[in-house]
């Protein structure tokens, strides 16, 4: 199967289906699935080895659907205007990253590069509905499940927003004055009283 991101044909491997629906059973996105419905969905994933260094999704392609590290690990690297390499996060064996592109292919936001030797699975969204074509019910579950987590994201996004927003309100507070009106710690030379007591 040719595909946009990996930019190659993907065999599907012979390793053991338990091994690879143990895998899955760990992500969020397919805790509803029972294990003959894991068992459906893991001969329609995609395979490939990756060295340290290789890039497995590169930021500002278009997105083709999520991954999982079955061994290994990949760092998330952000390249920002300045052109560095800005390191966001590693994730380890059964980490899923991506899936937010099953829905709406929008370019990466950041590279995903093997930090060490990994094995990773590819389900593309070609898969998705291949698969709600012919098996509806564990289909439909993966779509409701990934609804479910693009709206946490989506309430943690603007959480995060608001936080900011407070952060920056406070710092743009001014200073806080004095109960008669004078700037705290600041003079009271310009009440009438105390000029007064000053130039006795």
């Amino acid at each position: 199967m040719a595909d946009e991101e990996w930019g190659s044909v993907f065999d599907v491997d012979t390793r053991e289906s338990e091994d690879i629906v143990h895998v899955l059973s760990r992500a969020r996105l397919f805790q509803d699935l029972a294990t003959d419905e894991l068992l459906k969905l893991a001969p329609i994933l995609h395979h490939r080895d990756f060295f340290p260094r290789e890039v497995i999704v590169q930021q500002g392609a278009p997105g083709a659907g999520l991954y999982f590290i079955m061994s290994g690990s990949a760092d998330v690297v952000l390249h920002d205007a300045k052109g560095e390499d800005i390191l966001l996060a590693n994730l380890g064996e059964g980490r899923m990253f991506g899936e937010i592109s099953l829905v709406d292919g929008a370019p990466r936001t950041a590279s995903v590069i093997s930090s060490t030797r990994s094995h990773v699975l590819g389900f593309f969204r070609a898969d998705l509905m291949d698969l709600i074509e012919h098996s509806p019910g564990p289909g439909f579950k993966i779509l409701y499940r990934l609804t479910q987590l693009l709206q946490e994201k989506v309430t943690e996004s603007v959480t995060d927003y608001r936080s900011l927003e407070r952060a920056i309100r406070r710092r743009r507070r001014p200073p806080e004055t004095a109960t008669n009106g004078a700037p705290a710690g600041g003079s009271l030379a310009h009440d009438p009283a105390e000029r007064e007591r000053v130039t006795d």
